[in-house]
């Protein structure tokens, strides 16, 4: 039985591990501007293994709200909410994982959240891989559902073997696996050669701009990693170098270039364009024109070479759609009105200096 109402599939089919939580998704309206954060399944989370009943009662708690027509209080204004058909029997399963529930790096990236000390960061965490795996036997983690892996760095994570072999090796996920590639790892190779992605930020093309971005000295060891991802991954389509854009450090079309030249030396045909989360939320999502511009001018120079396949792009599209949408079908100088912040030196000199979120 269906029945139609705004809803979201991540409230009543998703799962993400925080440090200090569960929650329904890694999302928020408006990713946590003004302490907005996302549905809390379980404060003070510490890798507890729920029963089914009691993971669906705590589910239901904010899909019943949905189901009842309100919003909760934690989804109000999310680009997650759609309107559809939502089935109303057989629906306790989960077919979106999030872990993100670490902190522990080999690099100190200038926009990392996780950056407020380089002493705050521990690989003693608590496990995942219990309850995911009993969720699996329980038929709750459904064959195909899809398992996203951040947080710190998964290639010096001690459960990172455990998941790519329960659920990439075996083809029972999609598996999408962030990696800085400091540290190269068989399984995340092997996982490759199984149609499993992997999401490697390098930002830069050159060591002195990677040096600026990562804050540690290793592109040349970075670059022979991608190279052997880039083999591993047969069919050219699982691998996807990003290029984060970051106001005063790599913002600019020169620094660009050189990274899609080197992106098609490596043999990989996918890359990722985004916009640095933090001044993205410091401005309140108002992004300035310059960097829309150069989004545009960095689109159009990857598009070119016939060596890729296509472009990605996360935060320009998906936290301001409509205005994305002026800005591509209006000329610039009815835009620039639009504008309410305007890049000032200062001020992200002290954003990516303050280490703090």
């Amino acid at each position: 039985m269906k029945k139609k109402y705004r809803s979201c599939n991540l409230i009543q089919h998703g799962l993400c591990f925080f440090n200090d939580s569960l929650v329904s998704c890694c999302y928020s309206p408006v990713d946590q501007i003004n302490g907005q954060r996302p549905p809390a399944l379980f404060d003070g989370y510490k890798g507890e293994i729920l029963s089914k009943e009691e993971l669906f009662s705590r589910i239901d708690k904010f899909a019943s709200v949905f189901r009842n027509g309100g919003t909760p209080v934690q989804c109000k204004d999310c680009y997650k909410i759609e309107e559809k058909e939502w089935k109303e029997d057989d629906n306790q399963y989960i077919d979106f994982v999030t872990v993100t529930h670490y902190s522990n790096c080999n690099a100190d990236c200038v926009y990392c959240s996780n950056n407020l000390c380089q002493e705050d960061r521990t690989n003693d965490t608590y496990k995942v891989y219990p309850f995911l795996k009993k969720l699996k036997e329980e038929d709750v983690l459904r064959k195909g559902f899809e398992l996203h892996i951040g947080g710190g760095e998964f290639s010096i994570y001690d459960e990172c073997d455990e998941l790519i072999e329960e659920f990439a090796l075996t083809e029972y996920a999609k598996v999408c696996i962030a990696t800085n590639a400091i540290k190269y790892k068989e399984n995340i190779a092997k996982a490759l050669g199984k149609n499993n992605k992997v999401v490697i930020s390098l930002d830069s093309g050159c060591r002195e701009t990677f040096k600026k971005v990562k804050r540690i000295d290793a592109f040349e060891n970075v670059v022979e990693n991608i190279k052997k991802y880039a083999d591993a991954d047969k069919e050219h389509l699982n691998l996807t170098l990003k290029y984060i854009i970051i106001p005063t450090v790599n913002d600019n079309l020169n620094e660009f270039k050189k990274f899609i030249e080197l992106t098609h030396k490596l043999g990989v045909k996918f890359v990722s364009i985004d916009i640095e989360a933090r001044y993205s939320r410091s401005v309140n999502h108002r992004i300035d024109y310059y960097y829309y511009e150069l989004f545009k001018k960095m689109k159009e120079y990857a598009e070119k070479s016939n060596y890729f396949y296509g472009v990605f792009v996360h935060s320009f599209m998906e936290q301001d759609s409509e205005f994305m949408k002026e800005f591509e079908n209006k000329p610039i100088k009815k835009l620039v009105s639009r504008i309410k912040t305007k890049l000032n030196q200062k001020n992200i000199h002290k954003l990516y200096t303050s280490h703090k979120y």
